[in-house]
């Protein structure tokens, strides 16, 4: 993001009179790159939460909301008896400043991976994320003005209280610090099998995971601990294997390259590559490997493209016309994957007739594609991807799994919350680790105040894990312009419903609705919604299952967690 100050513009006249007169030489103008960092520091704490059972983290019908009541949100209403069956911990984030007053600040979300929920103080939305733009950073905030209402038993005022913490006025609103409540378009971050004394640990993205810990509740009112400072990142073993030996193999050749023997063994390398180029030219093309499918947000755009209606009237018309002719009128991109078509004698050359006045791309591409075993996937660019249906659908049934190296972890012996050392391996301990990730000691206080207890004195297993800037970067990007001296982005990701001994006992309760007692089954129905989440996964199996008792119950409990059923 780039912006011209005022500031500049008499030196732009001034250059432009020199360049007239040609009597003075031309002075130097200094970009938004090259001006002093804001004498300002400005830190952001996320808390993101999700379970196994959902494929994004924050989802809104799923988790607490962290916000006021006044303040908007898509997060529906939950009280009573179904507020207390909902995961304690409520997803936020909080952005503060530091320093000394400064005017004219631009705080830029774009949410990559995702979508907002909430936010305060208001702030400009736009498609994807908020603006606080022209923001002022004061020491006080201006004579007459009031911060907007907040409950006074509200979380939200203990973020007014520090009194180090610069005011940010937007427009007409003054708050100390600004907050979004984001849904975050990932599954959780992190597997984990075992137990209970030991667990092994997985990352299953291709960045860091830090600051990861295991906290897990036993009999009495006690918790154990462990904590690791990192899980490696999870790249496929083959894709580094590969990589490590050309490394070596192009070493080797460095260190060898003057030798004779090199020489020749290059020599007779480079013929072998040769005629292989010419017998590869005389085959036919292969196929080439399916892109990747394009995120949640692209699918959504190419989706209302392909929902605007085209006319169509082809009369014996080759089939390759009529796409090109919908796809046109649906102002989509497309790429046709024709040595998989030729493969399989797919021709697209082949007449077709398609007349209506008004139907949607996407019945037109039905016709076009779908008729002849064709199909297409949105990709990354948002262009579609067309081959035939059996290709996706293999492609489809791989599970590109990344996982990184298994990491064990033993845990700490049960403590009790009025043990005198619990504080020291849970709040302090990631006090210490908050502050080695950057962050000021005032804004881990504030944090903690309000996560500590329902992080570290859970109902069940969960996992703590904190994404490097660099993934947080790429979900959600948080841009503050001018650029301050200081800015340090957390993100924490708690994943509960992750006990491996829990989803062996609801398959086990699964099992029990098919029972023969009418009690069993209603008893092992009872348990299984209680359990929550976490049974989700092992419901959505039991769908397949034979005995129709069992797929109507399952169905049962799925639709009273708001799942959709087949």
């Amino acid at each position: 993001m780039t912006r011209t100050s005022p500031a500049y513009s008499p030196r732009v006249r001034s250059l432009g009179m020199c360049l007239v007169a040609g009597l003075c030489l031309a002075p130097t103008v200094r970009g938004a790159e090259d001006r002093p960092p804001l004498p300002v520091e400005v830190y952001e704490w996320s808390v993101w939460v999700g379970s196994p059972a959902q494929n994004s983290l924050n989802q809104p019908r799923v988790y607490r909301n962290a916000m006021p009541g006044p303040v908007g949100t898509v997060r529906p209403k939950i009280e009573g008896p179904e507020l207390n069956r909902q995961f304690p911990v409520a997803p936020v984030s909080v952005v503060q400043a530091f320093g000394e007053p400064t005017q004219d600040v631009d705080f830029d979300l774009r949410v990559k991976k995702g979508s907002v929920l909430a936010h305060w103080p208001q702030a400009t939305e736009r498609s994807d994320g908020l603006r606080w733009f022209k923001a002022n950073l004061l020491a006080a905030p201006p004579a007459g003005t009031a911060a907007g209402f907040i409950p006074e038993d509200h979380w939200f005022q203990k973020l007014r209280r520090p009194d180090k913490a610069l005011f940010i006025k937007h427009e007409t609103r003054v708050e100390r610090f600004l907050s979004y409540d984001a849904e975050v378009a990932i599954p959780i971050p992190v597997k984990i099998r075992g137990g209970p004394d030991e667990y092994t640990l997985q990352n299953l993205t291709n960045a860091r995971l830090l600051d990861v810990a295991v906290i897990a509740p036993v009999d009495g009112g006690r918790y154990r601990f462990g904590w690791l400072d990192e899980l490696p990142s999870g790249i496929p073993r083959s894709v580094t294997d590969e990589e490590a030996a050309k490394e070596k193999e192009k070493k080797e050749n460095e260190k060898n390259k003057d030798k004779p023997e090199a020489k020749a063994k290059a020599a007779e390398a480079a013929l072998d590559k040769a005629e292989a180029e010419l017998k590869a030219g005389d085959k036919k093309a292969e196929p080439k490997p399916i892109p990747a499918e394009a995120d949640a947000d692209t699918r959504a755009r190419v989706d209302q493209a392909l929902n605007r209606p085209v006319t169509v009237n082809a009369d014996k018309v080759p089939r390759r016309d009529v796409l090109a002719l919908v796809a046109g009128q649906a102002r989509v991109r497309y790429e046709v994957d024709d040595p998989t078509l030729s493969k399989d004698k797919i021709d697209l050359g082949q007449p077709m007739t398609l007349k209506n006045g008004r139907l949607a791309a996407r019945d037109a591409l039905a016709e076009v594609l779908g008729t002849i075993g064709l199909s297409y996937r949105i990709a990354d660019d948002a262009s579609l991807f067309i081959t035939t249906a059996a290709r996706l659908a293999a492609e489809t049934n791989k599970k590109a799994v990344i996982e990184g190296p298994p990491i064990k972890l033993t845990l700490s012996q049960p403590l009790s919350p009025s043990d005198p050392s619990f504080r020291q391996v849970t709040r302090d301990t990631y006090a210490r680790r908050l502050t080695a990730q950057g962050m000021r000691a005032e804004v881990v206080q504030a944090y903690l105040d309000q996560y500590a207890s329902t992080i570290f004195e859970p109902k069940g297993l969960i996992v703590l894990a904190h994404l490097s800037r660099e993934a947080i970067d790429e979900i959600v990007l948080l841009d503050v312009f001018p650029t301050p001296k200081k800015f340090v982005r957390t993100a924490a990701v708690i994943a509960h419903g992750v006990d491996p001994r829990l989803q062996d006992r609801a398959r086990l309760l699964v099992k029990q609705l098919g029972d023969l007692g009418p009690k069993a089954r209603e008893d092992a129905e009872t348990q299984l919604y209680d359990m929550g989440p976490v049974a989700i996964p092992v419901l959505e199996d039991a769908l397949r299952e034979k005995d129709i008792e069992i797929v109507f119950r399952a169905e049962r409990i799925l639709l009273r967690f708001n799942r959709q059923v087949p």
